[in-house]
């Protein structure tokens, strides 16, 4: 904890990021499963992935917007209840001008929009609870690129960990499925094993995109030395600049199902204006990501491995405790809720296995008789701090 940083406040953005982070989710795979009137005047799902991603970045840009606001307005001399930990200037002490480093990150942004977007098509087929456990293994996929892109040497515990990830989300994997299979009759989401099977390859596609984005923010960070606050509020610039100017016309022209395109937004707006309770679902997802991103930035540097890693995952069981209320205390053939089935049990061994790997890799399990490097004092990369991945390997 940051010296002079009051303990409520450090509180209030654990709980903050801890609720915000899990309505996040929940919302996210209600929006994908109410119903509304479209532009064409039939019911249809919301089944708008792109649009998520959209709101996504815009809440980014909104962290980023407020932030400025907030320096703009605090005095020079006054020190922030919870400062940043990472370089706090942005100015041309390393050579490079303010404008090149804000164009820098239109680079990690690019990766957000296609790894958000991919997660939100995979979340449309699985339960929000196989979703969140299945983002747990971009911490594999980051590690394999810091080898080859960062020159980043792997430990004998690195290993380890990522054996056990690799072990823990093919488990919960083979028990989604298997679950899936053996309860058709009552499973919370259409499609069977093979739309499950779609959903968790979407998902591990969306976490290899989101492993390229971690990697290529900490090799920017070497240059664009801004404070993590303002490289989230840039993301979410550059991503709602791509998304008006390249994502949305190429959804437009590209052939699909959403009255002939790949997703059309005049459909999304007439959906959104014929339903509000699908309006309603869609702002506490906005503003739940604009929460979780600007506490997951500012607390994650003020943790542990350890409490990063209780975080984590007590936001996975809320959320499946969630799904699993849902179905036996409200209706059963919901779509967001979870039942339990006789391979649950395999599931929550898979997510245990996964958990403990993750621990191992970051360090916080140490393993008698294994070399360990010295340790590093916090996370370097927006994105890692936000997703409470567990930090790359170390330079050499």
């Amino acid at each position: 904890m940051a010296r002079g940083t009051p303990q409520w406040v450090v509180v209030f953005y654990i709980l903050g990021m801890l609720v915000t982070g899990t309505l996040n989710t929940i919302c996210t795979k209600i929006q994908f499963t109410l119903t509304s009137v479209g532009i064409n005047g039939q019911p249809e799902l919301f089944h708008k992935p792109w649009f998520s991603t959209l709101n996504m970045m815009a809440a980014m840009g909104l962290v980023g917007a407020i932030d400025k606001l907030c320096r703009s307005c605090t005095p020079r001399k006054a020190d922030p209840l919870l400062p940043d930990m990472g370089p706090s200037h942005g100015g041309d002490s390393n050579g490079i001008s303010y404008m090149r480093k804000v164009i820098l990150v239109s680079i990690p942004a690019a990766f957000d929009i296609l790894a958000t977007a991919l997660c939100a098509y995979g979340m449309m087929y699985i339960p929000a609870s196989i979703w969140q456990m299945f983002r747990g293994s971009s911490i594999v996929f980051a590690a394999l690129f810091s080898i080859t892109f960062l020159r980043r040497r792997m430990y004998a515990f690195n290993w380890l960990g990522l054996a056990l990830c690799v072990g823990g989300v093919g488990l919960v994997g083979v028990a989604s499925v298997w679950g899936d299979a053996s309860s058709s009759s009552d499973s919370s989401h259409d499609g069977g094993a093979a739309s499950m099977i779609i959903g968790m390859l979407l998902v591990l596609a969306g976490q290899v995109v989101q492993a390229g984005q971690i990697v290529a923010e900490e090799f920017l960070m070497k240059n664009v030395d801004l404070p993590g606050m303002q490289v989230i509020g840039l993301e979410g610039a550059w991503g709602t600049l791509m998304m008006f100017a390249i994502a949305y016309p190429l959804l437009w022209v590209a052939p699909g199902s959403d009255g002939g395109h790949l997703e059309d937004p005049f459909d999304t707006y007439a959906m959104l204006a014929n339903s509000s309770t699908l309006t309603g679902v869609i702002l506490i997802f906005f503003f739940s990501c604009a929460t979780f991103n600007a506490t997951g930035i500012k607390i994650t540097a003020h943790l542990s491995g350890v409490h990063r890693m209780m975080l984590d995952a007590s936001r996975t069981v809320l959320i499946w405790l969630f799904g699993l209320v849902v179905h036996y205390c409200w209706d059963k053939h919901s779509a967001f809720g979870e039942a339990w089935t006789p391979y649950s049990y395999l599931q929550l061994v898979g997510f245990g296995i996964l958990m403990t790997g993750q621990a191992v890799y970051g360090e916080v399990l140490r393993v008698p008789t294994l070399k360990y490097p010295a340790p590093t004092p916090y996370l370097p990369s927006p994105s890692a701090a936000i997703l409470l991945t567990s930090p790359l390997p170390h330079a050499k």
